[in-house]
């Protein structure tokens, strides 16, 4: 068992560099221009006010435009997205894998710098197996992706208010997905979010009535506690600690943590599934259990699968062929 550990930690190490390479962080920044600031306080407390009212009234703050223009050109969807910045991130785009059957369906919201080809198997998968699959790009990615820039930094990085303007438009395009299958007959729909995809997935999860399902797949606490203590954020929180406290930090993104969603998560959904590695240093053991203890003590008691594996090494087939299973298991059951 060893060796598999040393095994797997080499191999995470190595898949952790192919990606660090393009990424960079700028100076630490509160972003306010970002978000609707209200006046009379500092820059700092007016984002911490911000998470504040928007967790007051989370279905109204995350909810999608209800005039939503879908464009279908062969399989892949087309809509506008809400944007703060405009550009080609204001179009959202999705593959669109058909089952044949109108009876399940479900949106999967990919890992941080996935590239579209690396999802689609997942979302192919999906679709033989009976469940036709809406595979979001979520924003900054693929086609969204900022000009000059190698990876999608704006979902996790040193700019709060960026930040948190980002992972808000992710859960509006999902729920805009949503919306799609629902205006095409489908009646049980589920999420299925991978990494940061799952911490998107499990508010959609929380505020959307119309979800009947959910699996995350590599799923953290507190989307703070990741970027603080994650091998994968290490550039963004040298940048952020330079000039915010880790309190700082978890007040300003609260609005966009799982924890913050948790309870009516739990009081929405009768089960969940959950899968994480032991051996994950992106989103620390440690991180999952707090988020699996948490639902608990809201009522909802998760299947939570443990693997000898890392966060990127998930995707070696001997785990990827299990979780695939578990996860087409777990729509067949409760959709």
């Amino acid at each position: 068992m060893l060796g598999w550990h040393s095994f797997i930690a080499r191999r995470e190490c190595a898949l952790a560099r192919e990606g660090a390479s393009v990424k960079f962080a700028q100076a630490a920044s509160v972003g306010l221009e970002y978000l609707e600031p209200a006046t009379g306080a500092g820059a700092l407390p007016q984002v911490i006010g911000h998470a504040r009212s928007a967790l007051a009234d989370s279905a109204t703050y995350f909810a999608a435009s209800p005039r939503c223009s879908f464009r279908r050109q062969g399989s892949m969807l087309l809509f506008d997205s809400p944007s703060a910045t405009g550009g080609e991130n204001g179009i959202a785009r999705a593959v669109i894998h058909e089952s044949g059957s109108a009876r399940r369906a479900a949106v999967l919201l990919p890992y941080w710098n996935a590239a579209r080809e690396d999802c689609r198997p997942f979302g192919a998968l999906l679709a033989h197996c009976g469940v036709t699959c809406v595979q979001l790009s979520l924003p900054y990615h693929d086609e969204r992706r900022t000009a000059g820039t190698a990876f999608a930094r704006e979902l996790a990085c040193e700019n709060l208010g960026l930040t948190i303007c980002a992972n808000r438009q992710a859960v509006q395009d999902a729920r805009a997905c949503v919306s799609y299958l629902e205006s095409q007959g489908y009646q049980r729909i589920a999420v299925v979010g991978v990494s940061l995809g799952a911490s998107i997935a499990s508010i959609v999860a929380a505020l959307d009535e119309r979800v009947g399902a959910a699996v995350l797949l590599l799923m953290a606490d507190d989307f703070s506690d990741v970027v603080w203590t994650g091998s994968a954020t290490r550039h963004v929180r040298a940048s952020l600690e330079q000039s915010f406290s880790r309190a700082d930090v978890r007040a300003a993104w609260s609005v966009i943590s799982p924890a913050s969603h948790a309870a009516r998560l739990s009081a929405r959904l009768s089960s969940l599934l959950i899968v994480s590695g032991d051996l994950d240093t992106v989103f620390l053991p440690a991180l999952t259990r707090a988020y699996v203890e948490r639902l608990q003590r809201h009522g909802l008691d998760p299947t939570w699968v443990r693997y000898a594996c890392g966060h990127y090494t998930l995707a070696n087939p001997f785990y990827a062929m299990r979780c695939f299973a578990r996860t087409v298991f777990h729509l067949r059951a409760k959709l």
